[in-house]
């Protein structure tokens, strides 16, 4: 076998067999992780090994990045149509749901380098075999030809990584971002790892990666490759919220940093739904199945809920208050601090018809993340499965104290005494004391606290608004407090 100088996907198979040593090649030519990412220049294909990473457009005029899979047989042959991964997000964008066969208008553009613009190939996607935003964000995609085809222009597809590590390991992203004027596929280096149970809204990432690569808008959908193998560890679902250096110093809890860091989702699992070349949602082994559950009122859900404090003074819990609808005529649920505890049988209840669904059980006591896991059933006797339960729908909230005492002293100054350490950052407005009613948080009014504030004699009596936000950017409830009032 003769071996060409440049890394090509033939190339890399020769390096592959031809020196054991050849397994610590680093695919990332030394990158340095969390350093900025950069454009690939492919004028000597010496990045052809990543010519099926592209770049998706809608119709819309929107796009994210997909990257083509290899799915040849057990003798090398590539039999099948041609299939993408790519976020569930990037194709719908519904909450709770997950379709097969779902019409889309779109293309890939392979061959995606900045600097070969003339060898760019587009081919029409036909239909999105699989979508998915429940419990993950992925998405499998059927292009308009064949996998042979694609090879045979010179287009490499990739491997899924055959398991998942949940430890920190090395990794590259190569994605299409938008907002550069080098328009091409793009190198970022980073570590990724497990995310834990992160709250996301709409989402619940409960089987999330994190990283800190440099990505950016466009980059969704993106695969992140082992640095050694080059096969798919994930796919990009979300992109940090700001930029790194807007961290806090106190931000040091996983919901705190969830801004700053980006999110994907491994997709081994999907192995075992490509039956000879060809992506069966109904393969033996293959846990995928649509779901689709609407919330009645999704302008309603809040990522934190609060205790509160009753006119006897006793602590009360908030609940769920969750409405919603499906499909299936029954529902079986649960209530859990973590939500990959969702794939788990127990502690689910018995099935409850559908027809005007609504969860209100109490929050807590416990604070901090709590998660309500919801599975569709067919019949009151249908048992869960492995499937059912990979496919749940999570919703998560983050239960806080309400605890909050602003104390005033006789000549009016306000300063906030905080039962809890973790609340550090004040809030507060003031407006005259004429019956109105304190805003959300989300009121404009609010701005940050100094130490301490003093009303004058002439400006009471006022109504004082305040909340407090802890480390991890948690609100809690919002106090009303009459100062000066006769």
């Amino acid at each position: 076998m003769k071996c060409i100088s440049h890394l090509s996907a033939w190339g890399l198979a020769c390096l592959l067999a031809a020196s054991p040593s050849a397994h610590a090649r680093d695919l990332g030519e030394g990158a340095v992780n969390n350093s900025g990412s950069k454009a690939l220049q492919n004028i000597n294909n010496q990045y052809a090994i990543w010519s099926g990473i592209g770049r998706l457009a809608h119709r819309s005029g929107a796009s994210c990045t997909a990257a083509l899979l290899d799915t040849r047989n057990r003798q090398g042959k590539a039999v099948g149509p041609a299939y993408l991964i790519t976020a569930g997000h990037c194709v719908v964008f519904a909450y709770g749901t997950a379709r097969t066969d779902e019409p889309i208008e779109a293309n890939i553009t392979f061959n995606y380098f900045h600097d070969t613009p003339t060898h760019h190939i587009t081919y029409p996607v036909r239909i999105a075999r699989w979508t998915s935003m429940v419990g993950t964000d992925l998405a499998i995609l059927e292009v308009g030809t064949s996998l042979a085809t694609l090879i045979k222009k010179g287009i490499n597809p990739l491997n899924l990584a055959s398991h998942q590590s949940f430890e920190a390991h090395n990794v590259l992203n190569l994605g299409a971002p938008a907002g550069y004027l080098e328009k091409g596929v793009r190198l970022s280096a980073c570590s990724e790892e497990t995310a834990g149970t992160f709250i996301d809204h709409p989402g619940v990432f409960s089987q999330a990666m994190k990283n800190l690569c440099d990505l950016r808008g466009g980059s969704s959908g993106s695969p992140m490759l082992d640095r050694q193998t080059n096969e798919i560890t994930g796919i990009v679902s979300k992109v940090a919220a700001r930029l790194k250096k807007e961290a806090s110093p106190d931000c040091t809890t996983a919901a705190c940093q969830a801004a700053t860091f980006n999110y994907s989702y491994p997709a081994n699992f999907l192995h075992q739904c490509f039956i000879a070349g060809v992506f069966d949602v109904n393969a033996p082994d293959c846990s995928l199945k649509p779901v689709n559950l609407t919330v009645t009122q999704p302008w309603d859900i809040k990522p934190y809920v609060h205790t509160q404090k009753n006119t006897a003074g006793q602590i009360t819990l908030p609940t769920w208050n969750f409405r919603f609808s499906l499909d299936d005529p029954f529902y079986r649920y649960k209530a859990v601090r973590n939500a990959r505890d969702c794939q788990t049988r127990r502690n689910y209840s018995d099935a409850i018809h559908s027809e005007d669904a609504y969860i209100n059980n109490e929050i807590g006591p416990q604070p901090g993340t709590h998660a309500l896991c919801i599975i569709g059933a067919a019949s009151q006797e249908q048992p869960l499965t492995q499937s059912s339960l990979k496919n749940a729908f999570t919703h998560a909230v983050y239960l806080t104290s309400a605890e909050l005492m602003p104390s005033i002293s006789p000549d009016y100054r306000v300063t906030w005494e905080l039962l809890h350490a973790e609340f550090i950052h004040n809030f507060f407005y003031s407006v005259p004391a004429d019956g109105q009613h304190c805003g959300d948080i989300d009121d404009p009014r609010y701005k940050p606290v100094p130490e301490s504030i003093t009303f004058a004699e002439e400006q009471l009596p006022v109504m004082l608004c305040s909340y407090v936000r802890n480390r991890s950017g948690q609100p809690s409830s919002i106090r009303t407090d009459l100062i000066g009032q006769p």
